[in-house]
């Protein structure tokens, strides 16, 4: 099994040395399919290719989960069409060479991306791809449709869509080439919305995409907080960071980009002190997951706190150590979670885990969120960009203990519909489904 992925987490084999890894919902999708993939395969031969990395070279890597994977990299930056006079990504650019110019063959991030996915797929030998999100997708077709794969006999892609912002043109470019392609390619949509985008928006017949839902590893999962909780690991936390050590943390665990909404979490947050309601604070994960296309979205976010007067409520957590457990000890410290994002969630992955560790969840009312949270039963769904709701909910789970415990048993027991074991059987049907190739197996 080759994977395409965004990033993943291990131990370099050569230097015995921890592997750095962006650490996001989409990284921790890849190592639950990991850990299925070695509970049922054990001997299965994997490959895993990074996008946008640094190290660009093969080198092999233990994953958390005990294979020896063959690990490359995809160099995605392109500085010389994409970047901006601040050294950021120009978002236009980006639109413009990623979207508006897809068709045209002289493109060059997409000649260069062809090219680095077709020696990654040949270097690996292993016709059996898992593509993991947009870009990977692409790549893999561009890179047939440019000749680079002409050597190979036979190639079969399990292709998953993960997101769905901004992307229109490439999943048109996704949908004529299925037709086109000699690679035999399979869809898989990460929730019921993503589906529904792709076949009512997108015009990809529907019997090309099936829905398997994300899946997590409840039981080990559960336990690492519970490790974390003993071991106090939160200590750590609180003390780097400065956090009060009294009062309630409401958490919001999400990339530092503005459609997440942590802006509108702190005018929520501001709204609540502006009545007097003090025995609490906000921490916001996600420091070093941002977009070279936001630069500016960190610095206004302290900026917004300042201007809030929100210092000793509101605190933008550094970098959390996730081999120490430390995203896990703020679960387990949470009172409350909220992720209210702007764009529809494809999924979720920090919805479930705040879920599972039974921390009530206040988030937005469009996406995959709606296909598991029943409001007043297992959560709370506020509309998007909407500051007075946000704090109108937290306000109510602050003061109202029996609403708290019932959205925690009611979250826990809606999270633990999404199992490994679930997520994995719908992966290896979909994967399998190409094997009467006799050249294809795990």
């Amino acid at each position: 099994m080759h994977i395409l992925t965004y990033d993943l987490r291990g131990t370099v084999i050569s230097t015995g040395a921890p592997k750095p890894c962006r650490v996001t919902g989409l990284v921790t999708h890849t190592h639950m399919f990991l850990a299925g993939l070695a509970r049922r395969y054990p001997n299965a031969r994997v490959a895993v290719t990074q996008t946008g990395a640094k190290n660009t070279g093969a080198y092999e890597l233990r994953t958390p989960e005990g294979q020896v994977v063959l690990a490359q990299g995809i160099r995605t930056g392109f500085p010389e069409y994409l970047r901006s006079a601040d050294g950021g990504k120009n978002p236009e650019r980006v639109r413009e060479f990623y979207e508006s110019r897809i068709n045209e063959a002289d493109n060059p991030v997409y000649l260069s991306l062809a090219r680095q996915y077709a020696q990654a797929v040949l270097r690996a030998g292993i016709p059996t791809l898992l593509a993991q999100n947009t870009n990977p997708i692409v790549g893999v077709l561009k890179a047939d449709e440019f000749g680079f794969l002409d050597s190979t006999d036979c190639m079969h892609m399990t292709a998953v869509v993960h997101d769905t912002a901004d992307m229109e043109r490439r999943f048109a470019y996704i949908r004529d080439r299925m037709e086109q392609t000699r690679i035999t390619v399979n869809l898989i949509a990460v929730s019921d919305a993503v589906r529904r985008y792709l076949v009512e928006q997108i015009g990809i017949p529907p019997h090309r995409i099936r829905t398997v839902r994300n899946g997590i590893d409840d039981i080990g999962f559960l336990q690492t907080v519970e490790s974390a909780r003993r071991a106090d690991v939160f200590a750590r936390v609180r003390e780097r960071n400065a956090l009060p050590s009294t009062g309630r943390m409401i958490l919001m665990s999400a990339r530092r980009v503005a459609w997440k909404g942590q802006a509108d979490v702190l005018d929520a947050v501001a709204r609540l002190v502006s009545r007097g309601q003090r025995e609490f604070y906000v921490a916001f994960n996600g420091a070093g997951l941002t977009d070279t296309r936001e630069g500016w979205y960190e610095g206004y976010l302290r900026q917004r706190i300042k201007d809030l007067g929100l210092e000793g409520t509101a605190f933008l957590l550094d970098e959390l150590d996730n081999d120490q457990f430390e995203l896990a000890a703020c679960y387990g410290q949470a009172y409350a979670a909220v992720h209210p994002s702007r764009q529809p969630e494809p999924f979720g992955y920090t919805n479930i885990e705040a879920m599972l560790a039974g921390v009530p969840l206040i988030t937005t009312a469009h996406g995959a969120p709606l296909e598991y949270i029943t409001p007043g039963e297992s959560g709370r769904l506020v509309p998007p960009e909407n500051p007075a709701a946000i704090a109108e909910a937290l306000g109510q789970l602050l003061n109202d203990p029996q609403l708290h415990s019932r959205l925690a048993d009611g979250g826990y027991a809606s999270a633990t519909r999404f199992g490994l074991d679930a997520m994995f059987e719908g992966y290896d049907q979909a994967i399998r489904a190409h094997f009467p190739c006799r050249s294809c197996h795990y």
